[in-house]
C-alpha cells in the first residue's frame, strides 16, 4: 500500500460517523430479543439495564426493604393483569428519594406513586433451543422515587392551567428542562385531602391558581384516572423546605444505622478494610469521616439489616477516604479503608457493611432491626 492510499484509508476511517454499539441486553425501547440483563453477585449492574416500572405503594416491611407496588396501566398489559399486585425487594446498593431528598421506605406513606428501576429475577429454567424466553419478572429494585423527586431531578415542574374546586379537578401542563411544554395538559383530582404547602406553611386550594408553577405527590394513578393529588408545593420555599427536613429525616437515619456498601478488598498483613459505599446518601455525611478520626464497622446482610451492631462491631483508625468517579448505577464512587482491632469474619469481600465514623454514637437498635435476636 502506497503512503497516498495509506492516508486517503486513513481519512476515509477518520470521516466515516462512530456507531454506539448496541449493549448485549435488552433495554427499555430497546431490541425485544435480546435477554434482560442478569444481576451478578457483588457487581454493580451497567448504566441503563434496568426496566421501569411505576405504580402505587401498597405495602411495605421497611425493616427488610421490600414492599409491594400496584403497577401502573399500560398498553402492554392484557385487561385482566391490570393492577396485579407486585411484591419488590430493594437490592443492597438499592436507593429512594421522597421530596428530593435520600429516603428510606419507612418515610414514605402508603398510596404514594413511585417511579421506579427494576432488575429481573434470575432466569431458574433455560428454554429449549429455538424457543423465545419466558418472560420476565421485575421485582430487584435499584431505584424508587416519589413524582416530587421523579420530576425534580429531571428540572421539570408543572404549570397551573386551571383549577375547580367544586369538580374536584386540577389541570397541569408539564414544563421540561429547556421550557418545553408538554403536548397537553392533564387533568388530575384534588379535594378536601389534598394538602397544599406555601412557603414555609400551609396553605389552601384557594392558594392555587392558574399560572403557578408546582409540583405535585400523586395517588391512585391509572386506577382511578391520570390520578388525585396528595399534595401541592406551590413556590419553591415550599419545596425547599419540604427537602431540606426529609434530608434531616436521612441524615438522622444514616448516623444511626451506619453508611452501607461492600467490601471490596481486605489487607490480612496489615489488618486493613476496604469498603466501596453504596448510592443514595447525603454527601455531607462524609465529611465525619476526618483524618487521624476512627471508623466501626457492622456486619450486615444484603437487606442492610445489622446483627448487633453495640457488640458484634470492630473500631480503628481510617487509613483514608477516596472519592473516585461513579462507575455504575448503584455505586457512590466513594471507598473507605479502615484498620479495625480485629478482622471479624464479615469483613470479606462481597460482604455488606455499615460504616459509622467515630463521631457517630453506635446506639442501640429495636430488637426488629437486628439479625441477632
Amino acid at each position: 500500500m502506497t503512503p497516498r492510499s495509506l492516508a486517503a484509508l486513513c481519512a476515509l476511517f477518520l470521516a466515516s460517523p462512530v456507531v454506539a454499539a448496541e449493549p448485549p441486553f435488552r433495554t427499555d425501547g430497546g431490541d425485544e430479543k435480546l435477554p434482560w440483563f442478569q444481576l451478578k453477585q457483588s457487581e454493580f449492574p451497567p448504566e441503563g439495564s434496568a426496566h421501569a416500572v411505576s405504580g402505587e405503594l401498597i405495602a411495605i416491611d421497611h425493616v427488610n426493604r421490600t414492599g409491594t407496588l400496584r403497577p401502573d396501566r399500560d398498553d402492554t398489559q392484557r385487561r385482566g393483569d391490570w393492577d396485579i399486585p407486585r411484591p419488590f425487594v430493594l437490592l443492597p446498593f438499592g436507593s429512594l428519594s421522597y421530596r428530593g431528598a435520600p429516603a428510606e421506605l419507612r418515610d414514605i406513606p402508603i398510596g404514594t406513586h413511585l417511579h421506579g428501576q427494576f432488575y429481573a429475577d434470575p432466569q431458574k429454567v433455560a428454554p429449549k433451543k429455538g424457543q423465545p424466553l419466558p418472560p420476565a419478572t421485575f421485582t430487584r429494585a435499584i431505584r424508587l422515587e416519589d413524582d416530587f423527586s421523579f420530576h425534580a431531578r429531571q428540572g421539570r415542574v408543572w404549570r397551573v392551567d386551571a383549577i375547580s374546586a367544586d369538580a374536584g379537578t386540577l389541570a397541569l401542563t408539564g414544563i421540561g428542562e429547556a421550557g418545553k411544554l408538554d403536548p397537553k395538559p392533564i387533568t388530575f383530582k384534588v379535594g378536601a385531602t389534598t394538602r397544599v404547602w406555601k412557603g414555609k406553611g400551609f396553605g389552601t386550594l384557594a392558594d392555587v391558581a392558574a399560572g403557578q408553577t408546582v409540583q405535585v405527590n400523586l395517588t391512585v394513578c391509572t386506577l382511578k384516572g391520570p390520578g388525585r393529588v396528595t399534595d401541592i408545593w406551590l413556590d419553591a420555599d415550599s419545596r425547599a423546605a419540604a427537602t431540606a427536613h426529609q434530608l434531616e429525616v436521612h441524615r438522622l437515619h444514616q448516623r444511626e444505622h451506619g453508611l452501607a456498601g461492600w467490601v471490596v478488598a481486605v489487607d490480612n498483613k496489615k489488618g486493613e478494610v476496604e469498603v466501596n459505599l453504596f448510592d443514595g446518601f447525603d454527601p455531607k455525611l462524609l465529611d465525619a469521616f476526618t483524618p487521624q478520626g476512627t471508623v466501626t464497622g457492622a456486619v450486615a446482610e444484603d437487606s442492610l439489616r445489622t446483627w448487633d451492631q453495640i457488640n458484634d462491631v470492630k473500631r480503628g483508625p481510617l487509613i483514608g477516604v477516596e472519592r473516585g468517579k461513579v462507575t455504575a448505577p448503584g455505586d457512590s464512587g466513594v471507598k473507605i479503608k479502615f484498620k479495625p482491632t480485629v478482622l471479624l469474619e464479615g469483613y470479606r469481600p462481597g460482604r455488606v457493611v455499615r460504616l459509622f465514623s467515630g463521631e457517630w454514637k453506635v446506639d442501640d437498635l429495636p430488637r426488629e432491626e437486628r439479625l441477632y435476636p
